[in-house]
């Protein structure tokens, strides 16, 4: 269970982190001026989206469940075992996607979507989480 705690703290922190960016950039113009916090504001996207695919991996090891084949499978398996529910879905295919455009495509990440997440998307991504959260202790 350490080992959760320290990937959900993880998660926390990025997340005040990243409410502070986004308080910091009230408009999109400010944001995407300002390079420390366009750098700062990715980094811990990834690293939310490391942990949240790590805690997956983590679960379906402790269950026992099939290998998934990359990280988007890691939440079709747990899905299937009907552990995450589909409405999930198509949020974590949003966030995996960013997580590969930031780690292997990092010249060509879009400052306006990266925006967008700030300002609507970090609602979602606690959601998630607190499911991850009730599912870790289940386990």
């Amino acid at each position: 269970m350490e080992i959760y705690t320290r990937k959900f703290e993880l998660i926390e922190e990025c997340l005040k982190r990243l409410k502070e960016i986004k308080k910091e950039n009230p408009t999109f113009q400010k944001y995407r001026n300002s390079w420390k916090d366009k750098d700062s504001a990715e980094r811990n996207l990834q690293k939310i989206i490391e942990a949240i695919i790590d805690i997956g991996k983590m679960i379906i090891a402790d269950l026992k469940l099939r290998e998934p084949g990359n990280n988007r499978e890691v939440f079709l398996v747990l899905e299937e075992k009907s552990l995450f529910p589909s409405e999930y879905m198509e949020l974590i295919d949003r966030i995996i996607g960013m997580r590969n455009i930031i780690v292997h495509s990092y010249d060509r990440i879009d400052d306006a979507i990266v925006y967008r997440v700030l300002k609507k998307s970090l609602g979602d991504i606690k959601k998630l989480i607190g499911h991850l959260k009730k599912l870790t202790k289940s386990t």
